[in-house]
């Protein structure tokens, strides 16, 4: 009898031990604080919990925008919820307030925003050689590019996601003149060596980059020529231009 008895206790003292080492993200709940009723939000694919732990049933799936009351906080992170009944979401799921989807015209105005802003500190630091510049988009992608006063550099911002940054992706050691031809999105050069006139036609290459560098592919630019027109850099490098670049930003969004 003392034996089993012996056994009973050390039963006991293993089960305790196991719930207190469980992981707090799997273990029920040891105290719901109740709260004032409130209204929140869930996210897309929010799971709803039979109980407040991870491996307990889920009970169904909410979509985007839906409305549900809180009536209390679990202490490991789990929000319970009337539906018609008590049930518990993960915090991270429910959001006080919902903001409304962007509209196509506000990201497009937040994207001129960031790109004006890259663009003005860029110009800053082109201030002492590149006394105008352009903004024409000679990518074909829907951003204006920088274009130097002399067409040696040519600029464009890149965002992967996580960073935003302005990139080169034309150099040239002497002046030219960029021409490009909207129709057929090609980017063409012109210059003079030794009293001879060059052209030359480039294409975005992205073997070394991401965002692409401009090489030259062919001195044949006749079959764009007759619709290519001259890259103009028709803007003054000073503060007053750079305040306003976001209108010009925007405008070559278009």
């Amino acid at each position: 009898m003392k034996k089993t008895c012996k056994r009973l206790i050390i039963a006991a003292v293993l089960l305790i031990v196991s719930l207190v080492i469980k992981s707090p993200s799997q273990a029920y709940a040891l105290n719901i604080t109740p709260v004032v009723t409130v209204e929140m939000y869930s996210l897309s694919g929010t799971p709803v919990y039979a109980a407040p732990d991870l491996l307990s049933p889920v009970i169904l799936v909410l979509d985007r925008f839906i409305n549900v009351r809180v009536n209390g906080i679990t202490d490991n992170g789990f929000f319970q919820v009337d539906l018609n009944g008590n049930y518990y979401i993960p915090g991270p799921f429910l959001v006080a307030k919902l903001e409304k989807e962007k509209t196509d015209k506000q990201k497009k105005d937040d994207k001129a925003k960031d790109i004006a802003q890259a663009y003005k500190r860029q110009l800053e630091l082109m201030s002492s050689y590149s006394g105008t510049y352009g903004l024409k988009d000679v990518t074909g992608d829907g951003i204006p590019e920088i274009i130097s006063s002399t067409c040696q550099e040519v600029y464009t911002y890149y965002d992967d996601g996580t960073n935003k940054s302005v990139v080169q992706i034309y150099y040239s050691a002497n002046p030219i003149t960029l021409y490009y031809s909207k129709g057929q999105n090609q980017l063409l050069g012109k210059y003079k060596w030794n009293d001879r006139e060059i052209w030359e036609v480039y294409i975005r290459d992205t073997t070394f980059v991401p965002w692409g560098q401009f090489k030259c592919i062919s001195m044949d630019a006749s079959p764009y020529k007759g619709s290519a027109a001259v890259v103009d850099r028709p803007y003054t490098n000073d503060a007053a231009t750079r305040d306003g670049i976001y209108n010009k930003v925007r405008e070559g969004m278009k």
